[in-house]
Order: C-alpha cells, then sequence, then structure tokens
C-alpha cells in the first residue's frame, strides 16, 4: 500500500443514469484534479454540477454519471488538488457520445465550468465496483488506498483481497461499507491500481472508529486476512 488518500466525496449523481446502472465489469472514469479559481468555493461547484450540469444530461439523456470530491487529508504527491472532478461512462462508446454532444451543444456549461475550476486533463481509469450491492448517498465519505501488487500477484488477487477485506469490516462493525477498484488507463502511472472504500456517514465513522479502537485490526488478525501479502 503505497499512499493513502483520505476524501470527503461530496458525490453527486448527475446524470440520469442511476447508480444501481453499474454493471460487473469495469467502466470507464475520466478524473479531473482541478484548483479552485478565485472567489469560488467548492459549494458553488456543487450547486453548479447538481444543477445546470445534470439539466444538460437529463435533456441529452448522457449516460455518464459525475461526482464531485473534495479533499479532507491526503498524503503527497496528492494534496496539490482542491478537488477532483470525475465522470464515470458505462462505455467508450457513451463516453464519445457525451464529448460530442458537449462540444455540439454544451459550449456555455463548457466556459462556466472553466471560470469556476482550472483542471488539469483528465486521467482515465477503469473502475470495478466489489460489492453486489452499491451504496447509494447523495453524500458519502471515501477512503482511496493507492497501491502496488507484490511480485507474482494480479489485480484478481487484489480485487479478492479487497472483497474479503470490506466483508471482514462489515461483518466486525455491523457498518455498509462499500468499495471498488480503479485502474490507470492513460495518462497515469506510478502505481498499479487504487482501491475505495466508502459508505454513508454513520457507516464510515463507525469504520474509522474501529481503527481507532483496533477492534478492526484484531478482527483482520482473526479471519487471517493480510492485505501485505497482495499489497505493498
Amino acid at each position: 500500500m503505497k499512499k493513502l488518500l483520505f476524501i470527503l466525496g461530496c458525490l453527486l449523481p448527475i446524470s440520469v443514469v442511476a447508480d444501481d446502472h453499474v454493471p460487473a465489469e469495469p467502466i470507464i472514469s475520466a478524473l479531473y484534479e482541478c484548483t479552485l479559481n478565485d472567489g469560488v468555493s467548492v459549494a458553488d461547484v456543487v450547486a453548479f454540477g447538481s444543477g445546470a450540469v445534470k439539466k444538460f444530461a437529463t435533456k441529452n439523456e448522457l449516460a455518464m454519471n459525475s461526482y464531485l470530491w473534495e479533499a479532507v487529508s491526503v498524503n503527497e504527491p496528492y494534496n496539490e488538488a482542491d478537488v477532483r472532478w470525475i465522470n464515470y461512462f458505462p462505455t467508450w462508446t457513451d463516453y464519445y457520445a457525451t464529448d460530442a454532444t458537449f462540444a455540439d451543444k454544451g459550449s456555455n456549461l463548457v466556459r462556466k465550468f472553466n471560470e469556476l475550476l482550472s483542471c488539469e486533463k483528465p486521467v482515465i481509469m477503469a473502475s470495478q465496483n466489489l460489492m453486489s450491492d452499491l451504496i447509494v448517498a447523495q453524500q458519502k465519505p471515501l477512503v482511496g488506498s493507492v497501491c502496488n501488487l507484490n511480485e507474482g500477484k494480479t489485480m484478481q488477487d487484489a480485487m479478492m483481497a479487497s472483497s474479503q477485506l470490506i466483508g471482514v469490516m462489515n461483518e466486525s462493525t455491523g457498518a455498509n461499507i462499500g468499495g471498488s477498484i480503479l485502474t490507470p488507463a492513460f495518462g497515469i502511472s506510478g502505481f498499479d491500481y487504487v482501491a475505495t472504500f466508502y459508505g454513508e456517514l454513520k457507516d464510515m465513522a463507525t469504520l474509522m472508529d474501529s481503527v481507532r479502537d483496533r477492534s478492526l485490526p484484531t478482527a483482520l488478525a482473526e479471519s487471517r486476512l493480510s492485505a501485505r501479502s497482495y499489497l505493498r
């Protein structure tokens, strides 16, 4: 486990595609690391996304989901961005169709976006849900672990380890924690994947308290699940 990235996800679905559309196979994720422009607040960006962009996506029947990640605590070198805007698409066909629609009809929205945020070019990743039921909430804390595989291990090993870890989390705490794996596709290198763990505020608080009071590490030891056998 190379780095830890603790994020409060102001995760706002702003399209006509609900969270429960996510298929078992990986979907496309385009992640923009952004700086707030002068005088702009995170609330301004949230209002823009959940208002004008959502209306545009609904009207044009775009197959996409968009979320805003606001950092609470991060490790270097992930501490430079103020927010991360991430778009999810079921397929590359949906990605290019959305891009064409914004180019054809959404110039005013793109201009407004650039007035609010200054962003790097997107990092393209594949995102795969690990649980059968997604945690659907308008706002939910999220923990992201930036990881490299140990020699001889595969992404299948990593997904199995993360799924087992979530199972122990939920069984030992009574919380309802979900998770997903993001793997680099284009525009990024230096790690093998990001494991994310998320849930509603009360569940994530329970999870973090189980780390604080050492009950989760004890449960992990008793389950004989060692993430270090898969990660570093």
